[in-house]
């Protein structure tokens, strides 16, 4: 029976894997919730705009329009620290997806490495079989004569 020798090396490689790709998926549902926040920062900012264009084309008092002005210079603080948390969450989901890259190649080239081995085996066993039965047909043929 074949054993690989690596296997706990293996098996260690492939939990790490498995927790780095854990560990992408929740990096990726914070990235989506950042944009999120963002498009709603963004959505907000337009729909304040567009209440602003409008009430100037009604009749619009200066405290008013300051009150806008002063809550849309808010948002646009708003969105620009979380295009901040954006560029930041994409940041470290890209260094996250590489390292599961990098996990992925050693965990591949251990598997690699097994099936060539488990090759090297079977083809071993093959032969023994081979030179067995060669050897019992030889005998047999040796005392038939």
């Amino acid at each position: 029976m074949y054993k690989f020798n690596l296997e706990p090396v293996l098996n260690q490689r492939k939990f790490v894997e498995e927790n780095l790709q854990k560990e992408l998926a929740v990096l990726k549902k914070l990235l989506a919730g950042e944009k999120k926040m963002l498009a709603t920062f963004k959505s907000e900012e337009n729909e304040v705009l567009g209440e602003l264009q409008q009430r100037k084309e009604e009749s619009i008092t200066i405290s008013d329009i300051l009150l806008y002005v002063s809550f849309i210079e808010q948002l646009s603080r708003d969105i620009e620290k979380q295009e901040e948390r954006v560029l930041d969450a994409e940041k470290r989901f890209d260094q996250k997806r590489e390292d599961v890259i990098e996990a992925m190649k050693k965990r591949k080239i251990l598997e690699k490495l097994k099936e060539k081995r488990l090759k090297l085996y079977q083809q071993k066993v093959i032969k023994n079989e081979r030179d067995f039965l060669n050897e019992v047909g030889i005998n047999m043929f040796n005392r038939k004569m």
